[in-house]
């Protein structure tokens, strides 16, 4: 039961605000970037160039809120029914 709760908040979360996954996303790679200009060694070959080409994804939004929604629905009928 706790689990279910859990879940359909979670759910909830990924459905309301798919975009804040990615913006923890963007400032993780900013604060690396920033990192990596300040002169840290880089953890795998070419890192730097990797963050400066290519941006953080924002176009799997909605399939994030698809995600949540099918959470939600999955998690209500758990709550709800009797099994």
């Amino acid at each position: 039961m706790i689990t279910q709760i859990f879940l359909l908040g979670a759910g909830l979360v990924l459905l309301i605000r798919p975009d804040w996954l990615a913006g923890i996303s963007e400032g993780r790679r900013r604060r690396r970037l920033a990192a990596l200009n300040a002169g840290a060694t880089e953890a795998f070959f070419e890192e730097k160039r990797a963050l400066e080409t290519y941006p953080a994804r924002r176009s799997s939004l909605g399939l994030t809120r698809l995600l949540g929604g099918v959470i939600v629905l999955t998690m209500l009928a758990l709550l709800l029914l009797p099994l």
